[in-house]
């Protein structure tokens, strides 16, 4: 099934749903349902097109936060549904210790490219005290691009990359195929209908949401949403 997937069909007919989706999303509830139905179905697609045993070979998981010292990248909606998430989820002292761990890893990785982020390795502020992702079932489509088969050769990579010396990482690339289609239609189908579709740190996002919610407004009404 793999081998025949048609990825260009794939991508027009993502482009549709998602137009259709966020052309009418007006606030971050609705912002956040439909990006929960965009992501309910690509999970139902690779669960119907893609190989069931490779499936069940990727090793990422909540607890595994081996490559959680990389920038990510989200779209608006992504950061939305996030923050509707969060917001729902966690008392008003656990939202205060998100901002401050939020405000703390900006600071430090603001001017940082992808490389020099890599080798500060300065965790995701989503992660727990156990390591365990908080965010997971709303987790970025670039975090859920992520398909490793072996957590300890992540690890290995990433601790060989300064030395130029990384082994390579086993992924399952349909998943990853399907789920970087899906981040690329989503802004293009952001860009058709005329929002902001430019991608923005995760955690640059998510601060500036929390204090500001008055950004979902913005967005809806297509103008350009200010991220520093």
């Amino acid at each position: 099934m793999q081998e025949t997937f048609d990825f260009l069909t794939y991508a027009r007919q993502v482009r549709q749903v998602a137009g259709s989706l966020m052309s009418s999303g007006r606030n971050a509830a609705e912002i956040s349902g439909r990006m929960h139905l965009l992501a309910v179905a690509m999970e139902r697609d690779l669960v119907r097109f893609g190989d069931s045993s490779e499936l069940s070979r990727i090793a990422c998981s909540p607890g595994c936060g081996a490559c959680c010292v990389l920038n990510v990248a989200v779209l608006f909606p992504e950061a939305v549904a996030i923050t509707w998430f969060l917001q729902r989820r966690l008392s008003g002292e656990e939202l205060e210790n998100l901002r401050i761990r939020l405000q703390e890893l900006v600071r430090r990785t603001r001017w940082l490219d992808d490389e020099e982020r890599l080798f500060l390795r300065e965790p995701c502020a989503f992660l727990d005290k156990q390591g365990n992702c908080t965010i997971h079932v709303v987790r970025p489509l670039m975090c859920r691009a992520i398909t490793s088969t072996d957590p300890e050769a992540c690890r290995d990579a990433i601790a060989m990359i300064p030395l130029n010396g990384a082994p390579s990482v086993e992924m399952d690339l349909f998943q990853k195929n399907m789920v970087d289609t899906v981040y690329c239609e989503l802004g293009k189908a952001l860009e058709d209908l005329g929002l902001d579709h430019r991608p923005r740190r995760l955690s640059s996002a998510i601060l500036a949401l929390l204090a500001d919610p008055e950004m979902v407004s913005c967005f809806v009404s297509g103008d350009t949403v200010l991220i520093h």
